[in-house]
């Protein structure tokens, strides 16, 4: 292998590993939390974050999410809540570039994922979401 292939595979390499290269995936999963009632911290779009949560007795959940951006064009959030077997329970419904989902819930393990997306199809963004949620 020539020198230079091999200084440019592992600059390369380093610029993944940092996060400088954009990432080729269509839809980033940013991570795993533990929802809980409040607000959460603020999260950076775009991708799928998931947040766990289990409940003890029937239940009323209700989300709301609250996007902000420095940037004029905006975004969009949307969110499925699936139960333990991962089955679909519920869909948001949109409210301008939020959403809300409300949904009775029996007793189980369920994971709210939480889709964001900069208008425009941009995968680099600076725009921010958190989560107001209720259960009770």
């Amino acid at each position: 292998m020539k020198r230079s292939t091999m200084m440019t595979t592992a600059l390369l390499a380093g610029m993944l590993t940092m996060g400088l290269a954009t990432q080729s995936s269509a839809m980033v999963t940013n991570g795993t939390f533990e929802l809980k009632n409040g607000n959460t911290p603020s999260r950076m779009i775009p991708g799928v974050d998931h947040y766990r949560f289990e409940v003890d007795s029937p239940s009323q959940l209700r989300v709301e999410s609250q996007l902000w951006s420095p940037e004029a064009a905006g975004g969009r959030m949307k969110a499925e809540l699936r139960d333990g077997n991962g089955n679909v329970v519920a869909r948001s419904n949109s409210r301008g570039k939020d959403f809300v989902l409300q949904q009775s819930l029996a007793p189980g393990r369920y994971v709210l994922e939480v889709h964001g997306s900069p208008l425009g199809g941009r995968q680099e963004s600076t725009q921010r979401y958190n989560l107001s949620t209720d259960l009770r």
